[in-house]
């Protein structure tokens, strides 16, 4: 009888479960100093000095280049139940986009989100 009761408790506990993990995707950079940046006079060197290396460099042209800072990191949590698993995750994103012309910002823009979401599978 007892075994009977632990095999009903042990197979219980294996069609519930949840797991937790955290994520990071580029590196951190200072995204309130992005108001140090200025059209036609902020230098390659100086957004290198501020933010440190881009997350990426794109050459668009022969005189104009592209630096992408982004970051993006939280959480992401997943409650399996009989039939169903909900997936909830929290964390935030932001991003730089900088137009270098001439080694000289022509134009920058930027992003900052949280990204709460919740989602349901059955």
């Amino acid at each position: 009888m007892k075994k009977g009761i632990f095999a009903i408790a042990l197979s219980l506990t294996t069609l519930f479960g949840c797991a937790t993990s955290t994520y990071s995707v580029g590196t951190d950079f200072p995204i309130e100093k992005a108001s140090e940046i200025q059209k036609g006079k902020t230098t390659a060197s100086e957004l290198s000095q501020i933010f440190g290396e881009p997350y990426s460099k794109s050459v668009i042209s022969q005189n104009e280049e592209k630096w992408l800072y982004f970051y993006s990191a939280g959480t992401a949590k997943a409650q399996s139940y009989i039939v169903t698993m909900d997936v909830k995750t929290t964390g935030n994103q932001k991003t730089l986009d900088i137009l270098l012309k001439n080694g000289v910002v022509a134009n920058y823009t930027i992003t900052q989100n949280n990204n709460p979401s919740s989602m349901q599978v059955n």
